[in-house]
């Protein structure tokens, strides 16, 4: 605003110098030409020397005029300018304004954060303060001791995470070793299933059908699954009302229907075999 008010004061200054400059010229064309009319009378060197004298005067005041009016407009280029530069100036000053405004907040902003972190600090201070053996110790000191018990911390973490892989590979070992110790418990089972399902067929009777004296064939009914075979050496004992009588040799098997054959010489004197004996296994099977 200043710089405005103090091209428009100069603009008026140069005004007036050039109002005045050309009243001051017009004063003395008219007393030229009063001069001139008053001497129509006389001589004409005087005319003559008035002429001169009043076209000296006229092309004076036409280069004054001319002068002025190129300062006249020399100032208004100036003002121009002087007003172009005012605007930039303004320009530039609305944005300092807006940057300062802008450094304004990021300062609000930073002292907010200030006391935040003030806050926060006073908060893990006392966190610090309840940890023990750090009750009286500095905010600088403790966090030497903190850094000192996480480096301490991260050295047994570290221990810690080998003896893990140690017992992780132990682990590993022995999961091996109760697999393939599983693998021979099953397979153990399977025989002790196989043996305990025979074993049971040990205490299964079973009774003559038919007897072939001539032969010495006895016939009796075991099943399919009595594990009884042609050629097999598991003597079988014949048995009357809980008496041993003979023993018997597996001769066919078909179907469940056994044939086996008896030694007439192990009779006892005056006995035979009958339809309705006993017949057990001698020896266990699985013994």
């Amino acid at each position: 605003m200043k710089i405005v008010t103090y091209i428009l004061l100069g603009l008026v200054v140069v005004a007036g110098i050039f109002g005045c400059h050309y009243a001051s010229s017009q004063s003395k064309t008219l007393q030229v030409l009063v001069s001139a009319t008053r001497g129509l009378g006389e001589e004409e060197t005087g005319m003559a020397a008035a002429n001169k004298g009043l076209l000296a005067e006229a092309a004076t005041v036409a280069k004054t005029r001319a002068d002025a009016l190129k300062e006249n407009e020399s100032s208004q280029a100036e003002a121009q300018k002087a007003l172009e530069d005012m605007e930039a100036v303004k320009h530039v000053a609305e944005e300092d304004k807006a940057e300062m405004e802008t450094y304004q907040s990021r300062i609000a902003e930073a002292e907010t954060n200030r006391e935040g972190l003030t806050n926060e600090r006073e908060r893990i201070r006392e966190q610090i303060r309840n940890i023990p053996g750090l009750e009286n110790a500095d905010l600088e000191d403790a966090l030497d001791i903190l850094n000192s018990k996480v480096t301490s911390g991260t050295e047994e973490y570290a221990k810690l995470a080998e003896e893990s892989g140690t017992f992780q590979t132990k682990y590993d070992e022995l999961k091996e070793e109760v697999s393939a110790r599983t693998t021979e418990l099953e397979g153990k089972n399977k025989v002790n299933e196989q043996f305990m399902e025979r074993y049971r067929q040990n205490g299964e009777e079973f009774v003559v059908a038919a007897v072939d004296p001539q032969w010495h064939f006895v016939v009796f009914h075991a099943g399919e699954n009595s594990g009884l075979f042609a050629g097999d050496k598991t003597q079988l004992l014949l048995q009357r009302n809980g008496i041993s009588i003979t023993t018997l040799r597996v001769v066919s098997v078909s179907g469940g229907q056994i044939v086996a054959e008896y030694d007439e010489k192990s009779l006892p004197r005056g006995l035979v075999p009958e339809v309705g004996d006993q017949i057990f296994r001698k020896e266990p099977l699985g013994s």
